[in-house]
């Protein structure tokens, strides 16, 4: 049945049934004329159909169904056939019930704590992430990373396996002690999570990034709560311990800090990787894309994980970081 449009209707789901409102008649020998207008409100449109219907016999009503996801038109009619001509025009002007628009906003309080958790983990917090590769140096040298894939392998082991999975437990408990305000399970989390790091350059590069971290949050987002905090942790905070301390202090939720810390971590090894292998930006994007499932993962695991779940797999990974202490040219620290 022939169909003029002037321009498509675009995401329009609904089934209406219109009826005709008939502006004028004109009979003829040949048949009767009807001439008329319709109104139809759409879920994201307002349309206005000027719309002919031509018909060898008089008729009493006509009722148009029109299904606007395809160009079917079906027609009824008591006594005849009817052909009809639509040229649907349409506005711009959104449909009052338009679920566009519908995401609550965020407190003021869910606003600044986004603000500062994107800001600690962000590449340019200066806490000297960029000075560190946590042994993948000696990996490309020895042949383990040669390309983004091989990168992304060694990096998935070490996150899910490895160092990863123990810094986000150790974040996870230090968070909750901290906001449970429990000082003497506080100085118990950070003092083991000082032992736990497997070699002396890793001890430098987490304790390092660990007492930037607290320096500058001290100075330029002061909290009295987390002095008390800080005094209670005996021994050297690493940079996980850190960041759970400095979240918890300022009210910023568990789970975000988890999942922004793992991408900052995953992050700057990339940085690293990209600058050693070498491999460029797109690669670079590539490999955090693959990784975003495993850092989900990751994140969930570490928060449901007990202290004795702490451990790891990855022991060409610790080997890598102790033996880049003695190889003969490097660019990291680690």
């Amino acid at each position: 049945m022939p169909l003029r449009m002037s321009r498509p209707v675009m995401g329009i789901t609904a089934i209406m049934i219109m009826p005709i409102t008939i502006m004028d008649t004109v009979t003829t020998t040949t048949g009767m004329i009807i001439m008329g207008t319709t109104t139809m409100a759409m879920a994201a449109t307002r349309t206005v159909m000027p719309v002919m219907v031509m018909t060898s016999m008089s008729m009493t009503s006509i009722a148009v169904t029109i299904m606007i996801t395809t160009t079917i038109i079906m027609i009824t009619t008591a006594r005849t056939t009817t052909i009809v001509t639509l040229m649907l025009m349409t506005t711009n002007r959104p449909a009052k019930d338009s679920s566009l628009n519908d995401s609550p906003a965020l407190s003021a309080d869910e606003g600044a704590a986004l603000y500062r958790l994107m800001t600690w983990l962000s590449p340019a917090f200066p806490v000297g992430a960029f000075s560190y590769s946590s042994g993948i140096e000696w990996a490309v040298e020895a042949g383990d990373i040669t390309d983004a894939a091989s990168l992304q392998d060694w990096l998935s082991a070490m996150l899910s396996d490895g160092a990863g999975f123990c810094d986000g437990v150790f974040l996870a408990h230090v968070h909750r002690a901290a906001s449970d305000g429990d000082d003497k399970a506080l100085r118990e989390i950070a003092e083991l999570a000082s032992a736990f790091v497997p070699s002396r350059e890793r001890q430098l590069e987490t304790t390092t990034q660990g007492r930037a971290f607290i320096e500058i949050a001290r100075n330029a987002w002061s909290h009295e709560g987390m002095e008390r905090l800080i005094a209670s942790c005996d021994s050297p905070i690493v940079y996980p311990v850190a960041v759970g301390l400095v979240s918890a202090a300022h009210g910023v939720p568990l789970s975000a800090t988890m999942h922004g810390f793992f991408h900052a971590v995953v992050s700057n090894w990339i940085s690293a990787g990209a600058r050693l292998v070498p491999l460029g930006q797109t690669d670079s994007q590539r490999v955090l894309a693959a990784l975003e499932p495993v850092v989900v993962t990751t994140g969930h695991r570490a928060m449901a994980a007990s202290l004795d779940d702490l451990g790891g797999a990855t022991f060409r990974s610790d080997i890598a970081s102790m033996r880049h202490e003695t190889q003969y040219t490097r660019l990291f620290r680690s």
